[in-house]
């Protein structure tokens, strides 16, 4: 009994010391201690074993790492009150429950500010002044046929901070800086009055399996990269951009990749500002490269460079980069081991090939040929397109593949591939019972 009261009374005092630290870094401010913890465990974890993490975890990740953290501390106090001199502790086992109150009241006054920022902000319609015509491709009444935008709020969301940090607008400022003739320096208010432009775009993580929905497509505004960097006069050994996140997160991105593809500082998507999850006040998009590679959200710097960084995910491994997109195709209906009437079925789903656009899907049953299926009308050729195929379903099981072409004549890869170390490919395939 003593063994056991002394497990709980060690658990009890060290769930009650981590519930006293984290609201005191609440009420003040800072940065969570269990994040900050979580954050060195996320950088020095081996990356097969992050990569094995999002496979099992896919978006819980980073709440599995938290819960690692806090079992570690109260596992270690356990063990200091098992060891211990019997009767030192006197905090009862409910001291437990009242600790983890207390962490989650200090997590969710952490949450209230990104949420007051988002209420400040992330609500306000963006000035454009030529808008996009209204986001329509044909495809509104196709059953069972994906929505042509992600909404914000479905819009995935990764990165390597363990929570969005919350910017003050009033004091951010974004630079320009390094190998530059006319160093830059703007604030939130002054970007916002920048002759601002739409553009309609896919973002895919480079984690993102075949079927997955670790992508979206949206309606971005922003303003060229091109026009900053060309305010600051880059200097002839000007030779790479690195942005630079608010928490010190870098990418490099090689200047002479810019000058062949679209690239822009975001400010909002949906026609509203960013979200704090999403990079508020700003974030670079380069569409066509996968998120890791594209640029740095909650940007701070743009710096200009000789040569390219070290990036964090070169240190984890990655290639330098950066890394393209693969031309894929997705599944969205009939759902995976869906049970259908046998005859005809429509098969309706999204194909992505930034920036050229996608040329064909084409859907095959049962490993036979492949029939091309009807494409909806293109938003923008680094945006997602829309896609159906009739085909006959007799009784019995079948599988479903699907594969693009895209604008450039880069037939899918079918070569079933994990994410590492240039994104996944292979076919998504669906398998439904008919009968």
């Amino acid at each position: 009994m003593y063994a056991s009261r002394g497990w709980l009374t060690g658990a009890a005092a060290a769930g009650a010391g981590l519930a006293a630290v984290e609201t005191a870094v609440a009420v003040a401010g800072r940065r969570s201690t269990v994040d900050a913890a979580g954050q060195l465990v996320v950088d020095r974890t081996p990356r097969s074993a992050v990569e094995l993490g999002v496979r099992l975890l896919r978006s819980a990740d980073k709440p599995a790492v938290r819960a690692t953290v806090v079992a570690a501390v109260l596992a270690a106090g356990a063990l200091a009150g098992r060891t211990g001199r019997r009767g030192r502790l006197r905090l009862p086992a409910a001291s437990l429950a009242l600790a983890g109150a207390g962490v989650a009241t200090a997590w969710r006054q952490q949450a209230r500010r990104r949420e007051r920022q988002d209420a400040a902000y992330a609500t306000r319609p963006l000035a454009v002044a030529r808008p996009l015509p209204p986001a329509r491709d044909g495809a509104e009444d196709w059953p069972g046929a994906p929505a042509l935008l992600t909404p914000v709020e479905d819009f995935y969301v990764t990165d390597v901070a363990m929570r969005p940090p919350v910017v003050d607008v009033h004091r951010w400022r974004l630079t320009v800086t390094g190998e530059v003739r006319r160093p830059l320096s703007v604030g939130y208010a002054e970007l916002l009055d920048e002759d601002l432009v739409e553009f309609d775009a896919a973002m895919v993580c480079i984690h993102n399996r075949l079927g997955w929905d670790r992508l979206g497509n949206q309606r971005w505004t922003g303003l060229p990269l091109a026009r900053l960097l060309d305010r600051a006069e880059p200097t002839d050994a000007a030779r790479t951009l690195v942005t630079r996140s608010v928490d010190g997160w870098e990418c490099s991105l090689p200047l002479r990749l810019l000058a062949d593809r679209d690239a822009y500082v975001v400010l909002g998507m949906g026609g509203r500002a960013l979200t704090a999850s999403h990079g508020f006040p700003a974030r670079v998009l380069v569409p066509g490269l996968y998120g890791q590679y594209a640029g740095a959200k909650w940007l701070t710097e743009l710096r200009l460079q000789a040569v390219p960084n070290r990036d964090y995910w070169q240190g984890r491994g990655w290639p330098h980069g950066p890394v393209p997109v693969r031309p894929m195709a997705r599944i969205d209906a009939p759902a995976h081991r869906s049970r259908l009437a046998a005859g005809p079925v429509t098969v309706t789903g999204v194909a992505w090939a930034p920036p050229a656009g996608v040329r064909s899907v084409e859907v095959s049953v049962d490993g036979g040929a492949w029939v091309g299926a009807e494409l909806a009308g293109e938003l923008a050729p680094a945006a997602w397109r829309r896609w159906r195929a009739d085909v006959v379903l007799t009784s019995g099981t079948h599988e479903l593949r699907v594969r693009c072409t895209g604008g450039d004549g880069t037939v899918q890869d079918g070569a079933p591939r994990a994410p590492f170390p240039s994104g996944a490919s292979g076919y998504h395939r669906v398998r439904v019972h008919a009968g």
